[in-house]
């Protein structure tokens, strides 16, 4: 390998790691985000846009069952009944949250390492929700939201 083929290669692991780290940190923020008492205020045009723009994502999410959205609200997981409508009908004033949820736990079960290292328009639009939202986004998750490094849009 050459010195720069080395340099990409070791800037590439530590990507990978500092967006491993930046999952488990935003899926955490996420969780507390969505166990406040009130719903952010855009957040039935964040899920009109989401089941617009990322669609695919969040069906994959549906047909799985989305156990991020779970996880997101604090449900714990079987392997049997639909949790998340169970949830809803003993917590129906947080039908918003229930459906963010679900909306963002499909998007977050489609992201991975490969979302940095290619960026696509519906994975930017919603890191830059999440920063809106007050989430502050590592290098990496700047990357990926398309964002330069030196700026806080």
């Amino acid at each position: 390998m050459t010195d720069e083929q080395k340099a990409e290669r070791k800037e590439l692991i530590a990507h990978n790691k500092e967006w491993d780290a930046a999952e488990t940190v935003r899926r955490e923020w996420l969780a507390q985000f969505l166990a406040r008492k009130t719903a952010p205020k855009n957040a039935q045009t964040v899920i009109a846009e989401a089941l617009t723009g990322a669609r695919w994502k969040i069906a994959d999410g549906l047909t799985r069952g989305s156990t991020t959205a779970k996880t997101l609200l604090g449900i714990e997981t079987a392997d049997y009944g639909d949790q998340i409508a169970e949830y809803l009908a003993a917590h129906p004033n947080r039908a918003v949250h229930v459906t963010l949820a679900v909306v963002l736990g499909g998007i977050e079960q489609n992201t991975n390492r490969n979302t940095w290292r290619a960026p696509g328009p519906d994975t930017a639009w919603y890191l830059r929700t999440l920063q809106g939202w007050g989430y502050p986004l590592c290098p990496v998750e700047r990357i990926a939201a398309m964002l330069p490094d030196n700026t806080t849009e």
